[in-house]
């Protein structure tokens, strides 16, 4: 919850709740607190505050019933106590409920450890919801006002130039912004959140950001949706409403957050599947897109093979008797208009051992860049398939319908995402598709290399490592000793341990292949140090 909001929230309860009494607080969930009120006038109402970091609220509910079973008193002595009032925090999400006597409830929503403290009023805690026995005695935190910037020149003057992102960039020149404002207000400059941040602030963003901040103290709160997923509760409308979300203005924040949390705290288990699965399956289908769309603006330049078998045929027909000790060499392009040409020489070589290495770089130029067209289909066919498969999930609405998703697509969606972003424990090591439904395992470092070659791999598994550099332990399962892997797939499994290696900006790398039973550890050497017997080397470019 934003302070903008807590802000109102403290602004609608504190004429209703002075003079009400306590009539209990109870539990019926490790997280959550009730607290029945009784105004002097009026049926009584429940306070509910949830201290979970991925869902920290506060909100009211007509009321006070509670549960029969399952449930605990908590804050003993609270009950019977007077509310003289409630108070937002200056400038920071804090909840204060005044109680007679000079002592308060402080309702925390920040950090990774919201609470509810009941604080005395020589300002010590004198109870707690969650952790009493850490902190009763000790002195209560006091509220730290956040930076609130109002003009563009405020915005400006805040502007971190080392953030990653221009949301993330707002997000700290103006705190007390709530994420998806703070996204809005990027948009409506005109620029793209996720871009990154340049030295200066952007007038335009700057001024988009100020007035935001304006239209904050009198806009209608609403409630974003996306499809059917609760995300938040806001102190003002979205002006860019993503494509599948949706809005819902209230007439005031009670009213606005009262509905965000009940729909939150029903959608919460199911959220907390679908999140960490849909961010890494939108990263991941992200990446495969830039990947591909690179990919392809790579292979649409011109092939490096022609011009190193062009400059072979002319030092075979010009200088073909040329000694070794020149650098470069200027001969007639009689391939075409006669032209001179220049052509640069390895001064050890003589003109024709010159050309058979421009031959050699040529052939393994047209290799590279048949394996690179077989790649680019492989990539953008992947990246199509994330992109189905993100739809699929963003489509879900309910836990059994999400869970036999990923039941069904277990094997693409573990092509794709982390083990960590389905509930699984992480692996040391990437998982990566090759062509005809291959897979290459890439080691995440050295921890993950050496336990990679030593406990994950078989003895019949190919192994791969750039030769002479370091890098990623690469290994392509394979079904049985007997199974045949194709040389494109080797040829891919080879790109990868060049990519992941020291040698990734060379044009060509050696590449060492080799089957897991060749490969020992050094013993009291590093970790990830190995000894490789009876291997063939493959040139590939990273």
């Amino acid at each position: 919850m934003d302070w903008f909001t807590l802000r109102r929230l403290a602004d609608a309860w504190s004429p209703a709740l002075a003079g009400a009494r306590v009539a209990a607080a109870w539990t019926q969930d490790e997280r959550e607190l009730s607290l029945a009120v009784q105004p002097t006038d009026g049926e009584p109402v429940t306070l509910r505050v949830r201290c979970d970091p991925a869902l920290a609220l506060v909100f009211r509910a007509d009321g006070a019933a509670r549960r029969k079973r399952h449930t605990a008193d908590v804050l003993d002595g609270l009950a019977g106590r007077t509310l003289t009032g409630v108070y937002a925090a200056d400038r920071d999400r804090v909840l204060t409920l005044a109680l007679l006597g000079g002592e308060a409830l402080a309702v925390h929503l920040y950090g990774p450890r919201p609470n509810v403290l009941w604080v005395a009023a020589d300002g010590t805690v004198r109870d707690a919801f969650l952790r009493a026995p850490d902190l009763v005695g000790t002195p209560a935190p006091v509220p730290r006002a956040a930076p609130d910037p109002r003009t563009p020149d405020d915005v400006i003057a805040r502007w971190p130039s080392t953030a990653k992102t221009l949301v993330a960039a707002v997000r700290r020149a103006a705190p007390l912004l709530p994420p998806l404002l703070a996204a809005d207000a990027v948009r409506d400059a005109g620029l793209d959140p996720d871009a990154p941040v340049p030295p200066s602030c952007p007038a335009a963003l700057a001024d988009a950001v100020a007035a935001l901040r304006a239209r904050l103290d009198g806009a209608p709160p609403v409630v974003v949706s996306r499809g059917r997923i609760a995300e938040a509760a806001l102190p003002a409308p979205l002006a860019h409403v993503p494509d599948g979300w949706t809005q819902e203005a209230f007439e005031s924040a009670d009213a606005a957050v009262g509905t965000w949390a009940r729909r939150a705290m029903a959608q919460a288990r199911f959220v907390a599947r679908w999140r960490p699965v849909e961010a890494a399956l939108s990263a991941a289908a992200a990446k495969r897109a830039r990947a591909a769309e690179a990919m392809a603006d790579e292979l649409a330049r011109p092939s490096r093979a022609d011009d190193y078998e062009r400059r072979a045929h002319l030092l075979m027909a010009t200088a073909a008797g040329r000694p070794a000790g020149a650098e470069t060499i200027t001969v007639p392009d009689v391939l075409a208009d006669g032209a001179d040409v220049t052509i640069p020489l390895d001064p050890a070589l003589t003109a024709v051992e010159n050309a058979e290495r421009l031959y050699d770089r040529a052939r393994t130029a047209r290799r590279a860049r048949a394996a690179a067209e077989s790649r680019w289909a492989d990539v953008a066919g992947a990246a199509e398939r994330a992109a189905d498969l993100l739809a699929r999930v963003r489509a879900t609405e309910r836990l059994d319908v999400l869970d036999a998703l990923l039941a069904d697509e277990a094997e693409a969606v573990a092509a794709l995402v982390r083990p960590e972003a389905t509930g699984g424990a992480s692996e040391p090591f990437h998982r990566v598709a090759l062509p005809g439904g291959w897979t290459a395992l890439v080691g995440k470092h050295a921890r993950g290399n050496q336990h990679l070659t030593t406990r994950v791999a078989r003895p019949h598994d190919l192994w791969l490592h750039a030769r002479g550099v370091g890098g990623s332990h690469v290994v392509v399962p394979r079904a049985s000793r007997t199974a045949a892997v194709p040389e494109d797939v080797v040829q891919a499994a080879a790109a990868l341990a060049a990519r992941h290696s020291q040698a990734r900006t060379q044009s060509v790398v050696p590449v060492t292949v080799t089957e897991r039973k060749y490969v020992r550890p050094v013993k009291g050497g590093a970790l990830g140090l190995v000894r490789v017997e009876r291997e063939r080397v493959v040139d590939v470019a990273p």
